[in-house]
């Protein structure tokens, strides 16, 4: 696992185990960035990946978070499996899947699985705001889950 490509935007803020964040995993770098930048002033700690194994040690060891997927990770791990894997390892995170190139089948396979949203890379202004509301959409339902679990 490659640590040191791992981007932290956290805005002072350190996550907890109780407290969600927010995770931008892409293995396209540009991508990644721009995502992260784009979502950076949110409520909720950021961080960006390009590994699979770095995305799933998280959910394990961080708890629910709000996750923008871009596609695939890994060149043996199509989306769907790695949807499954980290429903799997943490089924109250919220996963948002950023990815143009996803077949109709594989687009019923991961809305199955439970996926929160489902876009194409923003490419313009409208796209990039879409991307914004969606990720606040997801973290005002994952912070509101959260608060619900301690409570009860």
């Amino acid at each position: 696992m490659n640590i040191s490509s791992e981007v932290t935007f956290s805005q002072g803020k350190k996550a907890n185990r109780s407290e969600p964040k927010i995770i931008v995993a892409d293995k396209n770098q540009i991508s990644r960035r721009r995502m992260a930048r784009a979502l950076a002033e949110r409520t909720l700690p950021l961080e960006a990946t390009g590994s699979a194994a770095y995305l799933m040690q998280n959910l394990l060891h961080d708890g629910p978070s709000v996750i923008v997927l871009g596609g695939g990770l890994e060149k043996e791990l199509s989306v769907v499996t790695l949807v499954s894997l980290l429903k799997s390892y943490d089924p109250h995170s919220t996963i948002i899947l950023v990815a143009d190139n996803v077949s109709p089948s594989e687009e019923i396979k991961v809305c199955q699985k439970g996926i929160f949203y489902r876009m194409n890379r923003p490419v313009c202004a409208l796209g990039w705001n879409e991307l914004q509301l969606v990720v606040d959409c997801a973290c005002n339902r994952v912070m509101y889950a959260t608060m619900s679990s301690r409570s009860h």
